[in-house]
């Protein structure tokens, strides 16, 4: 999606990042500390050659939420080594870090009883002692803080809705109207986007972006590359009384409450002593349309080893995210004229390592320096900036990817066998050398006849165990009801004439994890209602919707486009 925005304001910037997660903060902080270096000349000129002028760049990064890191979801654990090479005093410098894990487990789970696997077993790069578990929320403002204070832009509550062309070069994003009906007309408080034009434009949008996927699609920069795979991430966090975790905690289960079908795991963390971020992962390619990971999150809550760290909480905040999980052999060309793709746009998650965080970090660092060099060359084009691909090729994100490259496609068909399976691809240096051959993941679905669930329901009590509509509510999620909706069913018709016969259910009911989408009776009919207000903009739907109304268009049945306002309000998470 392009725009000439000719009737827009225009703001001229230097380089321009979308998204403030930790892939974009890091990469301004990078760039505005190698500014600085440059003009102080404590570093040479990285392009011989060039006249050494000194430079007065204005890097600016836009953000859809309405503060910084309210829109951010990870687990997480996070390899502090990326951090330290930003921020070498980072440990002084008020890091919102939640504990330093000492007690690291791995369990498997059956309905009623748990096997924690020595550790002997569980390979090098699955061990976290030493780690912290942070909250994302957390660790994204506290970084765009340091950016604040080193002279980058930071502008929140500003979504970029559309890349600014000129021919096939990116020259900017248009931000989107504020203050549109539900009919997309201006009404008393409308305020127009503008476009930021920019030289250099990085995407760090986190998984799926709106913008990284339209210029991976339009620009041709997946190439050969297989599909990119995803997993659906969902998460608490839980307080519980007294202190029950007087040292950082760290369990990744397998097992219950998941089936051997479906690649994923559950996981508890310590945020404080009585506080605990519990989540709930599930790959895309589950067979089954009404599989709910939501109502799956709640049954690991009630497993007997689980509950006894959660017993008696509350959930205080509760979100859902897409993960990319193609790693190695999904990765698109990272560059194009004018653009870079970096952290979760680009893919760059190891899914057996179960990280993502400090790999986002250390890419953003990778454009930030490509980025230096442009600001000194005052070249943007494709081939300039190409030497981000190369820095990234070079790198222990590549290397590691690499080295990981079959882990995920180990899994496909079962979960047990494919431990087996990615243990002798880690013994034989990775395995095979060739692109396996994936399919996009609304393809996986299969009709049911069984009922979604054989797991009955568990009593929502307001406290530890909520239902789906109490999430959303945990979640922040707030959009205007008389805003134009973000998220478009293209042909309603497909719904009801092709879905629900084909899969027994609408699959969307199930899938989407904040109750979007609802199955109603229209005058005797049944149609999909389209709660656009409760989306936490996890993007599931448009990667799962399994009715493809036109082949090669990149858009499913459901199109979804970041909204201009509104969206999530996540704490903790």
């Amino acid at each position: 999606m392009s725009t000439t925005g000719n009737e827009r304001e225009r703001l001229p910037v230097d380089v321009l990042f979308v998204g403030a997660g930790p892939a974009c903060l890091a990469g301004a902080l990078h760039l505005a500390k190698l500014i600085r270096q440059y003009n102080e000349g404590s570093i040479p000129s990285p392009v011989p050659g060039v006249e050494r002028r000194p430079l007065g760049a204005e890097i600016v990064v836009l953000e859809k939420a309405r503060e910084v890191g309210q829109h951010g979801l990870s687990g997480a654990v996070l390899n502090p080594g990326v951090l330290r090479e930003l921020v070498p005093d980072f440990e002084e410098r008020d890091f919102p870090g939640g504990m330093k894990i000492e007690d690291d487990r791995f369990v498997f789970l059956t309905r009623r009883s748990a096997f924690r696997v020595p550790s002997l077993l569980v390979p090098p790069a699955n061990h976290n002692r030493g780690f912290w578990t942070i909250s994302l929320q957390r660790l994204t403002a506290w970084m765009a803080s340091l950016c604040e204070e080193a002279g980058v832009q930071i502008f929140p509550d500003t979504t970029a809705v559309a890349l600014e062309m000129r021919g096939d070069t990116v020259n900017g994003v248009l931000t989107g109207d504020k203050g549109l009906g539900p009919d997309g007309q201006p009404k008393n408080n409308y305020q127009p986007g503008v476009v930021l034009e920019a030289p250099i434009t990085i995407l760090g949008e986190g998984p799926r972006g709106t913008l990284a996927e339209d210029l991976i699609h339009q620009s041709g920069l997946r190439g050969d590359a297989a599909p990119q795979i995803y997993s659906l991430g969902v998460k608490e966090v839980i307080r519980v009384p007294g202190p029950r975790a007087r040292r950082g905690i760290v369990v990744h289960t397998m097992g219950h409450p998941l089936s051997d079908a479906i690649f994923g795991g559950g996981f508890l963390y310590s945020l404080e002593p009585d506080l605990f971020a519990l989540g709930l992962v599930a790959s895309l390619a589950w067979r089954d349309p009404g599989f709910d990971a939501q109502f799956h999150l709640q049954h690991l809550k009630a497993h007997p080893y689980v509950h006894s760290f959660l017993r008696g909480g509350e959930v205080l905040s509760y979100g859902a995210k897409a993960i990319p999980e193609g790693g190695y052999w999904s990765l698109p060309k990272p560059y194009a004229a004018g653009a870079l793709l970096i952290g979760d746009s680009a893919g760059l998650v190891n899914i057996r390592q179960l990280k993502g965080i400090h790999y986002a970090m250390k890419s953003g660092m990778l454009a930030a320096e490509t980025a230096f060099e442009s600001l000194v060359s005052g070249d943007a084009s494709e081939e300039r900036l190409s030497a981000y691909g190369r820095r990234l090729a070079n790198s222990f994100v590549h290397h590691d990817l690499y080295r990981d490259r079959n882990f995920r496609h180990a899994f496909h068909g079962s979960f047990r066998a494919g431990l087996i399976k990615s243990q002798v691809h880690a013994l034989l240096g990775g395995g095979p050398r060739r692109r396996p051959h994936l399919q996009p993941d609304y393809t996986r679905l299969m009709p049911s006849p069984a009922p979604a669930s054989s797991k009955p329901a568990l009593p929502s009590d307001g406290g530890l165990f909520i239902d789906k509509l109490t999430a959303v509510y945990k979640s922040g999620t707030i959009h205007r009801e008389d805003q134009p909706t973000h998220i478009h069913i293209v042909d309603p018709k497909r719904c009801t004439d092709t879905c629900i016969p084909r899969f027994g259910t609408a699959p969307c009911t199930h899938f989407c994890p904040a109750n979007v989408y609802e199955l109603v009776d229209d005058g005797g009919a049944q149609k999909i209602q389209v709660n656009f207000t409760n989306c936490v903009h996890c993007k599931i739907c448009v990667i799962l919707d399994p009715i493809d109304v036109s082949e090669r268009d990149n858009l499913q049945n459901i199109d979804w486009r970041a909204p201009a306002e509104g969206g999530p309000k996540y704490n903790l998470l």
